[in-house]
């Protein structure tokens, strides 16, 4: 199964949840923290980025996940310059 760590490093945005599929993944991701490694199933995913305990997402994007892969996912950039990205980087087991 692919592995995921996912990391806050936008300094102007609030902490975040991460909902992956509709379904919440990762919780009151602050500034600067990173989770840890967490299974996802292989295949499409749909990755929505929402202020803590929000409604909308502020960033969404749709990702593809490889078996037998690590992926490292960070958003960066500025809320205010509206530049808020995810960038992912995938590395073999």
């Amino acid at each position: 199964m692919p592995m995921v760590q996912v990391g806050h490093f936008s300094p102007d945005a609030p902490s975040v949840d991460i909902m992956v599929d509709g379904n919440l993944a990762f919780e009151d991701i602050s500034f600067r923290d990173s989770t840890g490694l967490v299974e996802l199933d292989a295949g499409p995913h749909h990755v929505e980025i929402r202020a803590q305990g929000g409604e909308e997402a502020v960033l969404e994007q749709k990702i593809t996940l490889e078996e037998n892969m690590h992926y490292t996912v960070i958003a960066s950039g500025l809320l205010s310059e509206e530049d808020l990205k995810l960038e992912i980087m995938a590395h073999p087991e």
